[in-house]
């Protein structure tokens, strides 16, 4: 009976391991769920963030295609408002060399370069006259004349410019030199001009001149004339 004892109790012995292993087996398996668990709730976030951030470069990729269309947009904006910028100094005179005197009447400076040009200016004809502030430092101030007419001031630019020349010993100043009798052109405009008659010069441009508030370009007398709007139309003096 002992010896049938101690052999059950001997063949137990496995057993108790066989038991222990099956505990680490479980706990084990208990573990690599958590982990599965976890990994599955990782790939779900990660696949939320992947989703998110494809929606955002969709929209990104969106506004991107939208640029060029959205920079065109400005840039007619841009040409717009810099015409009708223009467009209401149509009646203007710019009238640049004249030196500052004390006391000035700019009214008889007006009627005696009318006078000078063959084209008599009458007070009714000017809606305001005025020097105004130049970006220039230290430079004097041109004068503006704004006719009531844009075509009072057409024909005094264009007899003016016939003159040719314009003196200032002939206003009655003891400074020599000349004064300019110009369309008033706005800043970005003044600016094409410059930058079209330096190509000019170095492309052997033959023309360049202002004509109703407009940059005008022409390379020789039997080529065709353009005008200059924008810094592209300067690609145009070859």
């Amino acid at each position: 009976m002992q010896e049938k004892l101690n052999q059950i109790i001997f063949d137990l012995v496995p057993l108790k391991t066989l038991v222990d292993d099956v505990k680490s087996i479980k706990s084990e398996i208990a573990d690599l769920k958590t982990s599965v668990e976890m990994a599955h709730n990782s790939i779900s976030d990660f696949t939320a963030v992947v989703s998110t951030l494809d929606a955002r470069v969709s929209n990104v990729e969106k506004i991107a295609n939208r640029i060029p269309n959205l920079q065109a947009e400005v840039s007619r904006l841009k040409q717009e408002m810099e015409e009708r910028d223009q467009w209401a100094r149509a009646n203007n005179v710019e009238i640049r060399g004249i030196p500052l005197k004390r006391g000035e009447n700019l009214y008889e400076i007006a009627q005696k370069i009318g006078d000078m040009s063959n084209f008599p200016i009458r007070k009714e004809d000017i809606n305001y006259i005025a020097r105004i502030p130049t970006r220039v430092p230290n430079a004097e101030k041109p004068i503006i004349i704004a006719f009531n007419s844009r075509y009072t001031k057409e024909d005094l630019v264009a007899s003016a410019r016939r003159r040719k020349e314009l003196m200032l010993t002939d206003l009655g100043f003891s400074a020599t030199g000349q004064f300019y009798v110009n369309d008033h052109l706005t800043q970005k405009n003044k600016a094409l001009l410059s930058k079209a008659r330096a190509l000019a010069r170095e492309k052997d441009f033959r023309y360049i001149w202002v004509k109703h508030s407009k940059v005008m370009a022409r390379k020789s007398d039997t080529s065709q004339i353009f005008i200059i709007k924008n810094e592209k139309d300067l690609l145009k003096i070859v």
